[in-house]
């Protein structure tokens, strides 16, 4: 897990291509504290450096990638420079150090993330006659690219963004993971083409100067979306989306996106029974965690007390037989505190356990670090939730944890899955036994049935388009069309691809991301990046993940054996929740003030004051004017 960034130039640019990618890199830093590297080219002569001045002393000189030379003595004619910094998991010997290449300096890559399967991929491509000389992940990426091509991505089981450079057909070669677990951005002007983990970089290096677009800002505060487009919400930086490969051709200069993966429902499964299913699922999660616990360091969880979490710590104590590390969230004397139930599963495993509580004080002493570590705006606070355990690992010397995302999103966890199990039974004329499940609903949902009409109305009419019209002028609110956020489909498979691709999964993925690397910590998320996992709960109707009035039937059948009762009977549905309601009733006083400085000028100022901190959608929409406002402090002003 690491920090990554490069610059090709396109024509001679103004400014020193080994300056601007050592600033790239800084701004990096906290992604890859333990290691720097870099690399410069002319486009066929390729050669490793190290930061000038820098205290990192390497003795294994004979590796073609290991940095004997300061940056400032680098090539003036160089063309192409890749940045990294490295947080050591695999490999923690200087073998490990990136950039790497191939013996022959032909290939060269950039990595952050981790290929899973990278032990049985080195023995396939040993059997073809490689050879390899460190113990790490990257390495078997360089020489899966020279074996398989492009189709390499195919073969990784793990979460990856990467950029190789082949001197030899002169393109850049780069990939971001199925579902979007690791990031990529990138810009290209006429200067240039560079990419990088985060924005941040972008503007930190003054390739990019900050400002925001306008059709996301609009997205955010109206549609309360983040990132459904390959525009960035900094203007003039673009996001290679999930499942894609970029390619920079050197002589012509041009990029192409090429798609290699969609989520594929090939029902090959749907005539297994529900015991066949459930036990194929088991052993599945089983090897998917177990992989996910390679690593030269140790590996702790994040603990919810929610099932998600609580299937990975016992997946952990029952393959490493050991106690394992847990951190978790709690919010004493809350209704949605989760803290017996995480304290029920630490007792089962006997785990080595550590909470944080955070506060509305914290929030607002570390509210710019967290927009800063986010790069773009956030939903709402629990974020700093998230933001606060991962703080909580990194105290406790911990760089790997294993975290639930993306259970909710193959399983079916979340309640508007049972209006699309709904719906498809309803279409299918089965109105009967439609609502024969709804009633049974009722030990999940509260009243189901006035939910289901609720829902039903909220997917055909907009309810707070007057709330818009009295925040927003006219002009800015139909700027850009006004969705509604209610998105309803009448079959589980296609909702959860809509959460995976578009409404949920990917904004949630990018915040794993942002919290945990500011904090010098790997994420690994099982659910979204295992894709043999992945495959399987797409291969049968989905009307079979939610049973009974439960949802997550199948997760919670498959790993009962490891479940507490206690864990295994709990129906709500809750996440890393914080007091948002009480918090931003209590700062609204300062959070108007702030929106009204910001000098936003499509917000009419004086609607601020009438919003009604009572109302779900009015606390929630000023909180996002009110983040919107810190951000344009944070990265413009």
């Amino acid at each position: 897990m690491c920090g990554i960034a490069g610059i090709i130039l396109k024509d001679k640019a103004p400014f020193s291509l080994s300056a601007k990618v050592a600033e790239m890199s800084l701004s990096l830093a906290h992604r890859g504290p333990d290691g720097e590297g870099f690399m410069l080219s002319d486009g066929f002569n390729t050669y490793p450096f190290k930061r000038s001045g820098s205290e990192q002393i390497f003795s294994k000189k004979e590796l073609a990638y290991i940095p004997q030379k300061d940056l400032t003595a680098s090539n003036t004619d160089s063309i192409i420079s890749f940045a990294h910094r490295r947080l050591s998991i695999i490999d923690l010997s200087e073998a490990g150090h990136q950039p790497m290449s191939t013996p022959d300096s032909k290939l060269w890559i950039t990595f952050n993330g981790e290929i899973y399967n990278y032990i049985e991929l080195k023995k396939e491509l040993k059997e073809s006659g490689y050879l390899f000389i460190s113990e790490s992940d990257t390495e078997v990426i360089l020489h899966a690219y020279k074996h398989w091509g492009f189709d390499c991505v195919n073969k990784f089981n793990g979460m990856w963004a990467f950029c190789i450079f082949d001197t030899e057909k002169q393109l850049c070669f780069a990939s971001r993971d199925r579902l979007g677990v690791k990031p990529f951005y990138y810009i290209n002007t006429v200067e240039c083409m560079a990419f990088a983990s985060e924005q941040k970089a972008f503007v930190s290096s003054g390739l990019i100067k900050a400002s925001y677009n306008y059709k996301a800002a609009h997205d955010y505060l109206v549609n309360g979306s983040l990132e459904t487009e390959t525009n960035n919400f900094f203007d003039g930086i673009e996001e290679l989306f999930p499942g894609n490969n970029l390619i920079y051709n050197l002589k012509t200069k041009a990029v192409k996106i090429e798609k290699y993966y969609k989520i594929n429902q090939t029902q090959n499964n749907e005539k297994l029974s529900d015991r066949e299913l459930i036990d194929l699922i088991e052993q599945k999660l089983y090897n998917a965690v177990k992989l996910r616990l390679r690593s030269d360091v140790e590996v702790g969880a994040c603990l919810s007390g929610g099932i998600d979490s609580s299937v990975l710590c016992g997946l952990m104590h029952k393959i490493l037989n050991k106690s394992n590390y847990c951190f978790t969230s709690v919010f004493k004397n809350e209704t949605f505190n989760e803290e017996y139930f995480a304290d029920v599963v630490a007792k089962q495993i006997n785990a080595v356990y550590f909470k944080t509580e955070p506060t509305l004080e914290g929030f607002i002493n570390e509210l710019d670090s967290l927009v800063y570590s986010q790069d773009i705006p956030v939903w709402d606070t629990s974020t700093y939730a998230q933001y606060k355990v991962m703080a909580l690992a990194k105290s406790n010397n911990i760089k790997v944890v294993i975290d639930g995302q993306g259970a909710d999103e193959l399983f079916g966890g979340y309640h508007h899955h049972f209006v699309a199990k709904w719906n498809n039974m309803m279409g299918e004329g089965k109105t009967v036994a439609a609502v024969k499940d709804i009633n049974k609903s009722g030990k999940t949902i509260d009243r189901p049935f006035k939910f289901y009409i609720k829902e039903k109305l909220k997917g055909k009419l907009h309810f707070n388009s007057r709330i818009l019209s009295g925040v927003f002028k006219t002009d800015f609110l139909k700027s850009q069309e006004i969705q509604n956020p209610t998105v309803y489909f009448n079959d589980i498979n296609k909702q959860l691809i809509n959460d995976i691709e578009q409404a949920r999964l990917k904004s949630f993925l990018k915040c794993e991301d942002r919290c945990a690397m500011w904090h010098s910590v790997e994420s690994r998320t099982p659910f979204s990046d295992d894709i043999e996992l992945i495959d399987l709960m797409f291969s049968f109707n989905g009307n079979r993940k939610i049973q009974n009035g439960v949802s997550k039937y199948l997760l919670r059948e498959a790993s009962k054996a490891i479940l507490p009762q206690q864990i295994y009977s709990r129906y709500d549905k809750r996440g890393f929740e914080t007091p948002m309601k009480k918090w931003v009733k209590e700062l609204k006083p300062l959070m108007t003030k702030e929106i009204e400085a910001s000098g936003f000028d499509f917000i009419r100022k004086d609607y601020l004051e009438k919003l009604n901190t009572e109302n779900a959608f009015e606390y929630k929409l000023l909180f996002r004017l009110f983040i919107l406002s810190r951000w344009k402090k944070v990265f413009i002003s």
